[in-house]
């Protein structure tokens, strides 16, 4: 399970995790962004889903909520809003996101998936990629009116909780409790059921697309180092239940 930001303290990673990488004949990541590929579809899907068009802007489509909201935070941050008023809620979440993430000390040159995809290319071992960049960013640039605005609503009402879940997040990893990592990244979903379509296309149904291609390698015996978001490991619906479910033992060392 990756971080996909993260802090310096992380390393070095556990000796387990570094042996069963060099054992390993492939490295298998959700995506690899620093492909020609991925940068090419995350230019195109920005160009093409990423800014509004014509009289339209946030504060025309977004709910009147989630602009007041949207204007409450950029107040407080001190960003402009006219930098940011013709970009789609997606945009402005991930922009939002990352910003805030960085200023709190994670970084994304730190990610656990970019530590091996860097190690990866420096001694020559295949990278194998469960999704493309497109798929990534169909699902977040989905035009969907509803899922936009939820989506930007939910990101800027839990800034405030981030730091403390971060670093609960970070301090879950470090500990390898599964249990605590999945209640964290599920808590949103107790408190709010109008999430639970929002998490499933995001985390659940790529859980078991990805468990089913992990599946093909197992059946292939090729001897693969798979790294994901943490988000798809854990929980009855995570990669590693499904695979269990399906009958096959997964040891957490």
């Amino acid at each position: 399970g990756s971080i996909h930001l993260a802090k310096a303290e992380l390393y070095p990673l556990d000796h387990k995790i570094t042996q069963a990488y060099n054992k390993s004949e492939f490295l298998v990541v959700e995506v690899d962004p620093s492909s020609q590929e991925s940068i090419q579809a995350m230019q195109d899907t920005m160009i093409r889903s990423g800014i509004y068009t014509k009289h339209k802007s946030l504060k025309t489509e977004l709910s009147k909520k989630t602009y007041k909201v949207l204007k409450r935070y950029l107040d407080k941050t001190g960003m402009p809003l006219e930098q940011i008023e013709k970009m789609k809620p997606w945009v402005v979440m991930l922009q939002v996101t990352i910003a805030e993430m960085m200023r709190l000390g994670y970084l994304p040159e730190l990610g656990i998936d970019k530590h091996f995809l860097d190690k990866a290319k420096t001694n020559n071992k295949k990278i194998i990629e469960l999704e493309t960049a497109q798929q990534q960013m169909a699902l977040l640039s989905k035009d969907d009116k509803a899922f936009q605005d939820k989506l930007l609503l939910y990101t800027l009402e839990s800034m405030s909780e981030l730091e403390p879940m971060l670093d609960e997040m970070f301090n879950a990893w470090k500990k390898g409790d599964t249990n605590a990592f999945e209640n964290i990244m599920t808590l949103p979903l107790k408190t709010d059921a109008s999430l639970n379509d929002v998490y499933a296309d995001l985390i659940t149904k790529r859980n078991y697309q990805m468990a089913e291609r992990i599946e093909d390698f197992i059946r292939s015996k090729k001897d693969c180092f798979v790294v994901v978001g943490s988000g798809h490991v854990v929980g009855k619906e995570g990669i590693v239940s499904i695979l269990r479910d399906r009958g096959y033992q997964l040891i957490q060392n």
